[in-house]
């Protein structure tokens, strides 16, 4: 064996981070490097030292070509670490991913060094599963090593190196120094510098490189006509054997890098010992268990390169009758496309893309599916090939991609007149939240519908069913869209008796009755899909859900437990992580409407990662709408929030202005947020009552006009949100909720100084937030009558606003709202709330006094004044100089 020499700083690197993983800093490096570049050996250098100091070592490599089973360096390393491989034959993608990361992290244990070589040859579904275990590494101690061939990083790696605890190393050339320690160990002396220049020119300081032309330096005592490409080294190497051994080495190079000694015997037709002479040559390397390996995937290719189009095709139909019985799918319909038999190859990689399915390798099975297209007998049917390309492709995360291929499908579909083919091209498509493909599936659903013509009611409810879904309720409502989409698909569903079809119209028409006015259809709704929970599982997740959003949005908490305990049990029987995610999201919601913070962070958090490690869209947004509503309540954070929440608005819709403008306001930027409501305000009725934000943003405009005291708007939205008193302002219940509406309502009739409006709302809110179990929100009413008790001064008003503000700086300080407890503390400082030079400014606004003018009369800066209006603004509760005026006015302060 050749001793490992150079890579001293790519070595002391790889050592630091495995001693820093091995004390629970885990995470992964990538080795990039050309081929021969020497990433292997180095990987097992690193191995030799770990092993040595008592590290659990496993190393899985890949293959290449499309032979290679999918997940198959992860099966090869959990062999290595004496555990079963993970269970491939069903349930969902994520809980199998899920599974795997949980054995890695009991395998790590004290410690682990897993190395992943050849990951340029990985199947897309390994690579998935990397960028899994690789966000895992960090809180284990686990340092992830892989290896793949450069110059650069391909597509599918890229996330991996964006993660939190990955680097990357990249392997160039050797030095002439480490060039020269290694030809002076492979040679047993040390060459002269005219010859070491040489080699290393010739060579580019690839170590594989150096190595070839060393050994055949070595083997013929001659330099002249050396090889400069490492094909013809290997070749010539290859040539050095006997002849039956050369042609027996180079016919097995049809059969890939690794392959069974039986096979190679009924390929070849000679016996396991005619590998010896390559043996020993370092082109093959036989292990004790039967599987032979070329030493390097460039030996393969270099043999591989010297077969005649004839000879390869006989080759490789041996080869396909070899692996018929014992090998994979996949390596069995690469050798029929390869033998040219394209009859056979068809349906040989239309199995395996099948099989693919079931192991849930949708990448995988989408590769089978190009490689089937690409088919000469695919034509015919190429159309339902593309459906199912894409049906994979969108499985995978493959979004556009996929809907390409769903366009192309449809094409084909309406050139033929096959109305079926454009049906389920159009409804292939899922969970497309945010996309801006999902008008492009709305319109080819309205086509696909007009072609079938009612020819297959299963096809015509799943269209009736995804136009629904795909409906944008933020554009105008076109003609035959609405609500009659959800009923149409709801109705010609119970008809098919098909469940998977009547779960999917269910959810069509409950995204038609997202709005309050529809919570007991919702609850229904929910009620209906529970029931198919007994024969669909997936149904009563969703129906439980349903029936959670509906409780919580009427404020009805013993139903609400009651339904979460249910979907609970659901979530834990089906083990899905997605709905994991979900539930987790619900419990941070609880924890923040009861008012324990650090619980709903926590969760918030653990929902993030879970969400981040199942690469589910909504993750990051979801956790920004956590994060916001914390920081406005505990006052931690939100200046690093704003500038995320900014983002968001300039490129979502159009009343994510309004959150930016709540966030600046409980950031004290009244101005700014002022800016922004007056670009908004023009088009409230504009939020269309069909979206699923409706009722939140609704809300959000009557919190943001009491922060800005802006008045002309509030009885708009007053009127809007009075049918909803006693409701919360809630959507789904795996989202922050938003308090009592009668809380936003009592300030919206604080606005418009309506006392006895403003009394009976908050009255109600008060009892509201008690019945739901949120000190929060109590706290916040509480400020608010105060606030009432301080603009009316009637008999008992001063001691009551006492008595509120009190408890409301209580619960406040109790809970960790530092905002709201210095709202509290500010507006019971002073008589009458007010300072003297507060009343004095007091009464010069109502004067109707700017500010430039009382700094002048007063003899005070612009600034100064303008802290003082700030200052009376709190204390009195009120957001404008007009209700600074009419209080003076009313108590003749």
């Amino acid at each position: 064996m050749t001793t490992f020499v150079g890579r001293e700083r790519e070595m002391a690197f790889l050592s630091g981070r495995l001693a820093e993983a091995l004390a629970g800093d885990g995470g992964a490096v990538l080795v990039e490097g050309d081929a021969g570049a020497g990433k292997t050996a180095l990987a097992h250098a690193l191995v030799r030292r770990a092993r040595a100091d008592g590290v659990r070592t496993a190393w899985g490599a890949c293959l290449e070509g499309e032979g290679a089973a999918p997940y198959r360096p992860w099966t090869q390393a959990f062999r290595a670490l004496g555990l079963p491989s993970p269970d491939l034959a069903g349930g969902s993608r994520t809980r199998l991913f899920d599974e795997v990361a949980g054995l890695v992290r009991d395998a790590a244990g004290p410690g682990l060094l897993l190395v992943l070589d050849d990951l340029h040859w990985a199947d897309p579904s390994s690579l998935s599963l990397l960028q899994v275990v690789a966000a895992e590494a960090p809180d284990v101690r686990l340092l992830l090593v892989g290896l793949y061939r450069g110059p650069e990083a391909p597509p599918a790696l890229r996330p991996v190196l964006r993660g939190r605890a990955c680097s990357s190393l990249v392997l160039g050339g050797l030095t002439p120094a480490e060039t020269g320690r290694l030809a002076a160990d492979e040679l047993g002396h040390e060459l002269g510098d005219r010859d070491l220049a040489g080699l290393r020119e010739r060579s580019g300081g690839n170590p594989l490189f150096v190595l070839e032309l060393l050994r055949l330096r070595r083997a013929t005592g001659d330099t002249a006509g050396l090889p400069s490409g490492v094909r013809d080294v290997i070749e010539q190497r290859a040539g050095r054997l006997g002849p039956a051994a050369a042609a027996a080495v180079r016919r097995a190079a049809v059969l890939g890098r690794e392959f069974a000694l039986p096979v190679f015997t009924a390929v070849t037709g000679e016996p396991p010992e005619a590998l010896d002479e390559a043996v020993a040559a370092g082109l093959v390397r036989v292990d004790p268990g039967g599987t032979a390996r070329f030493s390097h995937a460039l030996v393969q290719e270099a043999l591989y390169s010297r077969l005649g189009t004839a000879e390869r095709e006989r080759l490789h139909a041996l080869a396909a009758e070899a692996v018929r019985a014992d090998g994979t799918a996949e390596a069995l319909a690469y050798h029929l496309r390869e033998s040219g038999d394209a009859g056979r190859a068809l349906e040989a990689t239309l199995e395996a893309a099948r099989q693919a399915v079931a192991r849930l390798a949708h990448e995988h099975a989408a590769a089978q599916y190009r490689a089937a297209l690409a088919l000469p007998g695919a034509a015919a049917r190429r159309a339902g090939l593309l459906v199912e390309l894409a049906r994979c492709e969108f499985r995978s995360g493959d979004v556009e991609e996929g809907w390409r291929h769903c366009r192309e499908a449809a094409g084909l579909g309406r050139a033929s007149g096959d109305a079926r083919v454009v049906a389920d091209a159009a409804t292939v498509p899922r969970d497309l939240a945010f996309s801006p493909l999902t008008a492009q599936v709305h319109a080819l659903c309205r086509d696909a519908l007009a072609l079938l013509d009612g020819a297959d009611p299963v096809r015509e409810t799943r269209l009736l069913a995804q136009l629904a879904i795909t409906a944008d309720p933020w554009a105008s409502t076109a003609a035959g869209s609405g609500p009659a989409l959800g009923e149409r698909a709801l109705a010609a569903a119970e008809g098919t008796g098909d469940p998977d079809v009547l779960l999917l119209a269910l959810q069509a028409r409950h995204t038609e009755l997202v709005n309050g006015r529809h919570v007991q259809d919702r609850l229904a709704l929910g009620e209906r899909a529970a029931l198919l929970g007994r024969t669909l599982p997936e149904a009563a997740l969703w129906g439980h859900t349903w029936r959670m959003d509906g409780f919580a949005e009427l404020g009805r908490r013993v139903e609400f437990d009651a339904e979460l305990a249910a979907f609970t049990g659901h979530v834990e029987r089906s083990g899905e992580p997605l709905w994991r995610w979900r539930l987790l999201l619900v419990r941070a919601a609880v924890a923040l409407v009861e008012g324990r913070f650090a619980e709903a962070r926590a969760l918030a958090a653990e929902a993030l990662a879970l969400g981040r490690r199942c690469r589910h869209g909504g993750a990051e947004h979801l956790d920004l709408v956590f994060a916001a509503h914390t920081a406005m309540l505990t006052g931690e954070g939100l200046a690093e929030v704003e500038p995320l929440v900014r983002r968001l608005s300039e490129h979502g819709p159009f009343f994510a202005r309004s959150w930016l403008a709540v966030v600046l306001a409980h950031l004290g930027r009244r101005d700014e947020a002022a800016m922004i409501w007056r670009s908004v305000a023009p088009h409230l009725d504009q939020v269309p009552a069909p979206a699923a934000e409706w009722l939140i943003i609704s809300a959000g405009h009557a919190e943001l006009l009491s922060l800005l005291g802006e008045t002309a708007e509030a009885p708009a939205v007053y009127a809007t949100l009075l049918p909803f008193a006693g409701r919360q302002s809630v959507g789904p219940a795996h989202t922050p909720w938003g308090g009592p509406v009668s809380l936003h309502l009592g300030r919206l009739a604080l606005l418009m100084e309506d006392v006895e409006a403003a009394e009976t709302h908050l009255t109600a809110a008060l009892a509201e937030s008690g019945a739901l179990g949120s000190p929060p929100y109590q706290a916040m009413t509480h400020l608010e009558l105060a606030r009432l008790c301080a603009l009316r001064r009637g008999p008992g008003d001063v001691r009551a606003a006492a008595t509120h503000r009190e408890t409301a700086r209580d619960l406040a300080e109790r809970l960790g709202m530092a905002p709201l407890a210095e709202k509290a503390r500010v507006s019971a400082d002073g008589p009458g709330p007010l300072s003297s030079r507060e009343r004095q400014i007091a009464a010069l606004i109502a004067e109707g006094l700017t500010n430039r003018q009382i700094a002048g009369r007063l003899h005070l800066s612009e600034r100064t004044v303008e802290n003082h209006i700030s200052h009376i603004l709190d204390k009195l509760g009120v957001g404008n100089r007009t209700l600074i005026a009419s209080w003076h006015r009313r108590t003749g302060a």
